[in-house]
């Protein structure tokens, strides 16, 4: 064998083995295996999610671009990190007589920017329904773990509501035993009606007055709608706006959610929904990390379009619907949600 068919038959080997790795390293990429499941604590929690945003993103008369930004709580302890786009399902509504399709465009995991202390006041709904929405508690248990969770630099307050009024029980502290102390007192204490924006409004003013942080915030929770009609949702709204300080509502069962949601997007805050009481030590869990800023999540966009229809968002309306978030662990969780269209 000569020198020069040699080199060309060891140059042909080498390429043979080089274009082997290759393809073996690129089949290795194209069928990488997806994250291991995390399942999530046995803490007698069940997930849940909060909605920091929802926004149209552009409108013609055939079709809606919308965006929510939402953040999902595994368990106590735990932000979801580990979804993607297929976790996420918006099944079809029936909007004015007609079937719409939801169209899941993009969805990309978000981290958050600056770390912010908080003041924040928790607004507890004592009225008489509580009793059968929440009969093992978990409010109480929940709110507990919120208080064990606060931060060295950040501080709370507690109020409760019912009867036509407010009862403020622990001014804002570092304490946070004399604040889990107070919590307890509340238990099989419910009773009569749901002042809820009166109590509202009377947090906001209190907690802009009495807060030492740039970052404030009232922490409502409640079962229930708005007894006393006076003032209105929208009056909250400007108030808090005005007195900058955020809303952050959390709703259990039968709320309304539409206006629970409005207020917490038009004031920087989250809207967090409960089916299940259980979901509420999920939800209290991870409170903080919406409240320091520091909760991952998930930057959402949807087309919604008409199966049969054309001008179908012709003037204005209300999308009222639900999102579906499954889990790699099993389940899934319903999430209302609703916004306006010009």
């Amino acid at each position: 064998m000569n020198k020069t068919h040699f080199f060309y038959q060891r140059l042909s080997f080498i390429g043979i083995f080089m274009l082997t790795f290759f393809l073996c390293s690129c089949s290795k990429d194209n069928n990488e295996e997806p994250p291991p499941i995390v399942a999530p604590l046995n803490d007698n929690s069940l997930p849940s999610a909060a909605i920091l945003n929802i926004k149209v993103l552009e409108k013609s008369t055939d079709r809606l671009r919308f965006q929510m930004d939402l953040a999902v709580f595994r368990d106590s302890k735990n932000v979801e990190d580990n979804l993607n786009g297929s976790n996420f399902l918006i099944d079809t509504l029936v909007l004015s007589g007609n079937t719409t399709l939801f169209n899941n465009d993009h969805t990309q995991l978000i981290t958050p920017g600056n770390v912010a202390d908080y003041s924040a006041l928790m607004l507890l709904d004592q009225s008489g329904s509580i009793s059968s929405t929440d009969p093992e508690n978990y409010r109480l248990e929940a709110a507990k773990i919120f208080c064990s969770n606060l931060g060295a630099n950040n501080n709370i307050g507690l109020w409760s509501f019912a009867n036509s009024n407010y009862t403020e029980l622990v001014d804002f502290t570092t304490d946070t035993a004399s604040v889990i102390q107070e919590i307890e007192k509340l238990r099989n204490q419910e009773g009569g009606s749901t002042p809820l924006y009166k109590s509202q409004y009377g947090a906001i003013s209190y907690t802009r007055d009495n807060s030492t942080k740039a970052n404030k915030a009232v922490l409502t929770f409640t079962d229930g709608e708005d007894t006393e009609y006076r003032p209105t949702s929208d009056e909250v709204v400007a108030h808090a706006k005005d007195k900058n300080v955020k809303l952050y509502n959390i709703g259990l069962e039968d709320v309304n959610t539409r206006l629970l949601l409005k207020q917490a997007v038009a004031t920087n805050g989250a809207f967090l929904y409960a089916k299940d009481a259980k979901q509420l030590i999920s939800i209290f869990g991870n409170l903080g990390k919406l409240l320091t800023n520091t909760a991952i999540y998930y930057q959402t966009e949807w087309t919604i379009t008409g199966k049969d229809a054309n001008n179908l968002f012709q003037g204005s309306g209300t999308v009222e619907h639900q999102l579906k978030i499954t889990f790699p662990y099993g389940g899934e969780i319903s999430v209302p949600f609703s916004f306006d269209y010009d």
